[in-house]
């Protein structure tokens, strides 16, 4: 089984209104459109009122919905309408959501359903991929279905070799063009890994194809990769995992500034050593000024309490009321307990 997208759509309405009409976005008939399981009605509009009206209850919560869809492999058995709503709602528990709606489609499902429970809370957003594929392992075993390898957000081997699924807007520069910036981009750092190992080298052989290389080493993060084409820049995130810097060293680039996460850590404050006893402290020329002017702004403020305190007694005041004024107090000595 393979988890095909999360989504958080914002609105529930005309996305349940899409799950549930008979064409797709591009206008093609739909061989299936069946509700097999809801919790929140079984039409598009009493759905999308449900989850309208439930959003009231964290009104500061702006992405709650969830729209996923979950598919099997071609080879896979045919499963019936009971079974689809089985494997819906094991995910929708799984994953902590209470209100949600299943539609069927041909050999997928879809599954629109909101993060907030009837009490107020919200299902934890957190980690969700990686959630949802471990409990997409644990569904194909209960259901008897065909183990799908895990994606590189749950097994760390397969990071090395991932590359980001391509946009809509990458599909359609493909059926214009033939091909994306991206694709060019990925191919030409693929075959310069196989030729040249050496940074120098595959510098030289992306400059052939028009693509500039720009390594840095932060002093206090890892070392990252920009690859600029055509007046863009492209880094892990636009390309995908593999095509990180430390990736494309476990690929074979031979690079001496990348060094380890733990040497990027700063040394913290306590961890510093001290200076040497004796040391003298470090002055600068302008310490002097700044105490003589603190000292002067001392004089002034006790020049006008004594002020305020000799128009008070002149007003008629009692000198021992004031018992901040020197010498008007007792000496200081605990008090006395009977």
């Amino acid at each position: 089984m393979a988890l095909a997208k999360i989504s958080r759509p914002r609105r529930a309405g005309p996305t349940a209104r899409y799950l549930l009409q008979t064409t797709d976005h591009a206008g093609r008939e739909r061989g299936q459109v069946a509700v097999v399981g809801s919790t929140i009605g079984k039409t598009p509009t009493v759905a999308g009122n449900f989850l309208t009206a439930i959003a009231q209850l964290r009104p500061r919560l702006q992405r709650h919905l969830y729209h996923v869809s979950i598919s099997v492999p071609q080879t896979e058995r045919d499963l019936s309408h009971s079974e689809w709503a089985a494997i819906g709602r094991a995910w929708c528990v799984g994953m902590g959501l209470d209100y949600y709606i299943i539609v069927l489609h041909s050999g997928h499902i879809h599954i629109l359903a909101s993060r907030i429970r009837s009490d107020g809370t919200a299902a934890s957003d957190r980690w969700d991929y990686r959630r949802s594929e471990h409990l997409l392992r644990r569904i194909e075993c209960d259901f008897d279905l065909i183990a799908a390898p895990s994606s590189h957000v749950v097994d760390m081997t397969r990071r090395s070799k991932h590359q980001r699924a391509r946009s809509l807007r990458e599909i359609h520069a493909i059926a214009n063009t033939g091909t994306s910036n991206k694709d060019i981009v990925r191919r030409a750092i693929d075959e310069a890994l196989v030729r040249a190992p050496d940074e120098a080298q595959f510098n030289a052989k992306l400059a052939e194809a028009g693509i500039d290389v720009t390594i840095e080493q932060p002093p206090d993060r890892a070392a990252y990769v920009f690859f600029g084409f055509r007046g863009r820049l492209f880094g892990r995130r636009a390309l995908g995992q593999g095509y990180g810097l430390n990736h494309l060293v476990e690929r074979g680039l031979q690079i001496s500034r990348v060094k380890s996460k733990s040497a990027n850590i700063p040394t913290p404050p306590w961890a510093l050593c001290a200076s040497p006893e004796g040391a003298k402290p470090r002055t600068s020329k302008h310490n002097d000024e700044a105490v003589q002017r603190l000292r002067t702004l001392g004089q002034e403020a006790q020049q006008t309490i004594e002020s305020f305190r000799d128009r008070r007694l002149a007003a008629g005041g009692k000198p021992n009321e004031d018992v901040y004024r020197p010498g008007s107090g007792g000496e200081d000595e605990p008090p006395d307990i009977a």
